[in-house]
């Protein structure tokens, strides 16, 4: 039995849905390095790694005896 995940994608539209950002936020995080990568899915097509969105809004949040902060430090 094959032990790998399967790999699927997120479009634009999911994306901005999970992470309540807009276009222009994910971009210009993205261009900076603090948001997962795009992919090109055919010519007109991107999408995101399902997986890395999800590491991304995990590492969003990290709770400390009751606190919520944002993970920077």
């Amino acid at each position: 039995m094959n032990n790998q995940k399967s790999i699927s994608y997120l479009r634009d539209s999911e994306v901005g849905i999970l992470t309540k950002l807009s276009k222009s936020t994910r971009w210009r995080l993205e261009r900076d390095g603090k948001f997962p990568r795009k992919r090109q899915l055919s010519e007109k097509a991107v999408g995101w790694l399902s997986n890395e969105i999800e590491e991304w809004l995990q590492s969003r949040v990290t709770v400390n005896a009751g606190s919520v902060s944002d993970g920077s430090k």
